[in-house]
This record gives structure tokens, sequence and C-alpha cells, in this order.
């Protein structure tokens, strides 16, 4: 987005900056910094005071500081907001236009920061730079339009249109948006003073109306200023300049330790320079709360007949500004580079299984068992060499955060997870939503075979009486069917079995607390048609598994359904579970 508009919007989410510290807050408060000038009585600058001749005072209570530094030629930030709706066109452009070219061929370190914004000018295009030649021509471009209200792009003809008078407070609302958000920005990138030039003729507050409560005014502006450790210097321009009353502008330059420029342009940007090359920095941790007022401080030193300049105090950020301003301070930072995902894929060597019950804190528990897939005579896909026998799963919720890595063995008939060996099944809790995963595929000789990847979605049990995923476990005997009472016993990814082969399908069941669903089950037909009823043991346990033992030789060859439900006063709910059976 582009153009006054993101300016607005963006502060209004993000209103105002935390403590002046670029670094995190130490834990219990919040780091607050003040710079402080002392001059000797003939006005000359004084640098050597000790940190033990400093006392500073907040609200009263004698606080101990945690540094103090000298700030003497170090790189230092400038930023200069042009303000062509309030600059008259002609003589006023030019002279604004001339001093801060001045200014920056004169005054700046080649090691300093500047930047120079406009009122049409996106917040998220704010870069700070040492390239000289771009800030000029930014400076070279830089054309007034006080009184002039032609719209200049489609932004200004929707949202800066109207009367004069609607035209003038939609500007000023723009300009003033525009100095908070580089106020803030600027307290994100150093805990030193920081010099925010506004050039710009008189300018009153923005009028207050409904829906535009939390929009910057000139105290916003000023609090966030404080807060970020930014002086003000108001230059003014206009040929009438001088010997004017002061405006919002002006007061704001004096309630920031900043200043009014107005005659002698030259002469008060040289001040601006000065003041940010050589002061003391004092840095303390305030045990204040996020209670968003103003809170006066008093510094003092014991040597005698030394003058101080310090700010007033700081407003503490409100209890939600710090994400806000967090938010801010990080507009310009490079999106993190996403890791590049396979494409999805379906490998036909495998048949994979998911079973789905209720987990644990409101997750899902995930069951993935797998077995490799029987080639279909005739299938005209790419042949690949090698029959599968190992996988290794990695599951990842929507986060990127990985919910399950490792190898999972092969599952078949009346298979058992045994201690110590691989294990034959994944289980697993994950939020509901997308998970993501990936199965690598290998040989007997740990050849890489092919790789499965998909996404599935998650969906919430929800209801008073709801079902898991019904299971099934297969038995070629009456051996191996004792083996699958165990709770060991692993489901198989299989939907296709013989008649000498039995079967047992277990499932879980919820209601609410306290109360146990009435179960039932039963088989049908390949079109959904009843054809008996199903005996089902009840494990008696909310949420534990159920299961229905169903002998496969009386049926015909041909496919079927089982379809088991739960009924309870709270509710009802169904599922079907399908499946082959051959000869």
């Amino acid at each position: 987005m582009r153009g006054p508009l993101a300016i607005l919007l963006t502060t209004v989410t993000v209103a105002v900056l935390p403590a002046q510290a670029p670094s995190a807050p130490p834990a219990g408060g919040h780091r607050v910094h003040l710079d402080v000038f002392a001059a000797d009585a003939r006005g000359r600058a004084v640098d050597d005071l000790k940190p033990a001749e400093f006392e500073l005072r907040e609200e009263g209570a004698t606080q101990t500081l945690d540094a103090v530094r000298l700030v003497r030629d170090e790189p230092r930030l400038f930023a200069i907001f042009l303000d062509e709706y309030h600059v008259a066109a002609g003589a006023d452009t030019d002279r604004a236009r001339d001093a801060i070219a001045r200014f920056v061929d004169n005054e700046l370190a080649t090691n300093d920061r500047v930047v120079v914004m406009k009122p049409l000018d996106s917040i998220f295009a704010i870069r700070f730079t040492t390239d000289r030649d771009t800030v000029r021509q930014a400076i070279q471009s830089f054309a007034g339009r006080k009184g002039e209200y032609a719209p200049q792009n489609a932004y200004e003809r929707n949202y800066i249109a109207g009367t004069p008078a609607r035209i003038e407070a939609a500007r000023t609302q723009v300009a003033w948006s525009a100095i908070n958000a580089l106020a803030i920005h600027m307290g994100g990138l150093a805990a030193g003073r920081k010099t925010l030039i506004v050039v710009s003729e008189a300018m009153a507050t923005p009028e207050r109306s409904r829906g535009q409560e939390f929009l910057p005014t000139r105290d916003t502006t000023v609090r966030s200023a404080n807060r970020a450790n930014v002086a003000i210097y108001h230059v003014n321009p206009g040929s009438a300049a001088a010997g004017a009353t002061a405006d919002a502008l002006d007061t704001a330059a004096m309630e920031s330790d900043g200043a009014s420029i107005n005659d002698d342009l030259d002469g008060g940007l040289h001040r601006a320079a000065a003041d940010a090359t050589r002061y003391y920095l004092l840095s303390y941790t305030s045990a204040r709360p996020d209670d968003g007022r103003f809170h006066e401080l008093q510094v003092r030193v014991t040597r005698p007949g030394i003058r101080l300049r310090a700010r007033r105090g700081f407003v503490a950020a409100a209890p939600d500004e710090a994400l806000r301003a967090t938010l801010l301070a990080h507009a310009n930072d490079p999106k993190p580079a996403a890791p590049a995902e396979p494409a999805p894929h379906a490998s036909p060597l495998i048949r994979p299984w998911f079973g789905i019950s209720r987990g644990s804190t409101g997750k899902l528990r995930i069951t993935f068992v797998w077995e490799p897939a029987t080639r279909v005579p005739g299938d005209r896909s790419p042949a690949i060499k090698g029959s599968p026998a190992r996988l290794t799963l990695t599951a990842r919720g929507a986060d990127g955060s990985v919910l399950f890595e490792g190898p999972v063995a092969a599952t078949g008939p009346a298979v058992i997870d045994e201690p110590g060996a691989t294990p034959a099944r994944a289980v697993f809790d994950a939020p509901p939503g997308r998970l993501r995963l990936r199965m690598s595929i290998e040989d007997v000789t740990a050849r890489p075979l092919d790789t499965d990847v998909r996404d599935i979605a998650i969906r919430e049990i929800k209801g008073a009486v709801a079902l898991g995923t019904p299971e099934i476990l297969r038995a070629r005997n009456a051996r191996e069917f004792r083996s699958l009472e165990t709770s060991s016993a692993v489901p198989v990814a299989a939907r296709e079995f013989s008649r000498t082969e039995r079967l047992l399908i277990r499932f879980a069941a919820y209601a609410p607390p306290g109360t146990q669903p009435t179960l039932s089950a039963r088989l049908l037909s390949r079109m959904g048609q009843p054809m008996r009823d199903l005996a089902v043991a009840a494990a008696g346990e909310p949420g534990a598994d159920n299961a229905i033992d169903l002998p496969l030789a009386s049926l015909a060859a041909g496919e079927y359904m089982v379809e088991v439900a739960a009924t309870s006063p709270a509710g009802d709910a169904k599922d079907r579970i399908s499946f082959r059976v051959t000869p």
C-alpha cells in the first residue's frame, strides 16, 4: 500500500513506542534514556562530568543510574519531513529546499543516517541511508502545495476531497500521522538522541471526529517523540514566520527538547546538528507501570556552576502499546524466507491409513500405519524398481513445528508393536487444522525409492456424542486373533480381505461426562442396505476402544460396509467403514 492511507492505517494500529531502548527491557521494569546537555556559566560545553556527579529523580524519587555516557561525534540519526501540504509554493518552497540542501551538505557527517519523507510517501518505504545523492534527489523534488487543492493521484481524489476546509483537515491529519510514525520508527533504531526536522508552516492540531479517536494528535506525537528520545525541530520557511504566534508544531518542538526555527534557518539547523553531536546519555530502569501517564524527571549535578538542559520527563507506555510499537519497528524487516516444500505427491508404492481420536488438552490424536501397495495387473504407471521395506515419517503442523519424526515399519495381519523394535504405527497429538506429511520410502538396502508428500485437514471431533475413526485389525487364524485383543496390536491399512480371515473392528465413542452412550453396529451391503446387526463389546470407559468381532467366512465375495453408531439423550453419531471380501 502506498500513500498516506498507509500512514493513517498504520498509526491507528501502532500508536506509540515503549521505553526508548532498542534492546529488550530488563525483567521487572523498562529502560529510560535521557539526553542531558551540560554547560558552564559562560555557555561552554562541559565534557568531564563523572557518573557519580549526576543525580536523577523520577516523580521526586531518586533513581539508580545504570549508565552515564558522554556521546560525542558518534553517528547520528536524522529524519526530515517535508510537509508539502503546509508550505506555500514559490519563494517559501525555494527557501526551505535550499536550507535543507545546505544542511545535508554542510552539517551531516559521512556516517550519519538520514531519511526524507513527504506526505504522499508510505511509512513502509522509510529507509535510513548514508547515500547523500538519494537524499538530495528527494529534497530537490520537494514542492509546496499550501492552498492548492487539485488532486495529484487517485488517493487524493478518493480520500482528500471536498471543500477546502475538509481537505485541510485531512491534510493536517496525514501530516501529524507521518510525524508520529517517523518518531516511533526512529525510536526502534537507537537509544541516543534522534533528530526529527519538520519543514512546515503553521499547522493546527487535528480535529477529533467520530471514528478517528485513535488517530495521532499533537499530544500523541509529543508522547511518541519523548518516549523514543526524538527531538522535533520545526523549520518554518514562511515569509511571515518571524514574530508569528507559536502554533502546534512549535509547542511540540518545545516539549520534545527541540526548537522552533523561523528566521535564521541555517543557524537553527546548525544548532539541531550540534545538539545531536555532544551530550550525556543517562540510562536507568524505571519501575513505573505501563500506565500511559507522564512521569516527571529532574536531573542535577553536584558540581557547582553547571547548567543542565534535559527533557521534563517521559510518558509510560499504555498496556497495549508494546505490541503496536514492535509491529511498526519491524515494519521494514525482510520477510523470513519460507522453507521450500516439495510438491504434493501420493506414492503408488504404499497404502497409508490415518485415524483420528480425541487427544489431550484439546488436541487430536493421530494414528498412522502403512502397507506396501499391491501392483494392479495392467497398471501402466512408471515402474519403480524395488519393494518398499522402510518408511520415515515427518509430520509438521500448520506453523511448521515438527509433531512426529521417525521410522515406521509396515503393518499387516496380527502385527504387534514390540519393545525395542521399529514401531508399526506412529501416534502423535496435533491441533485441528492443516497437517503436512512427508514419507521417505526405502527398500531393504536403504536405497531411496520414492517420497510421499501430502496435506491433510484435521477436523475437530465436535458434538456431545462423537466417534473416533474406526480401525480394522485382521487375523488369519485363531491364534492370531487372540493376539489382537492386546492394546499393542496394530491396525492395518488394507481394506481387502480373504473369506478365511477374521476382523476385529475397534472404535472410540465419546459422550458427556458421567454418561455412557448406547453402541450399535450393522453390516451393510455395497448399496447401504442393512444385512444384519453386529454385536459390540463396549469398553465401559469413555474414549476407550469398543470392539466388533466380524468373521468373514459367511460372506460372499464382494463389497460391504460396517456402520457403527452411538446414541444418548445428548445426541447421536454414526460412521461407516468400507471393505472388500475376496474368495
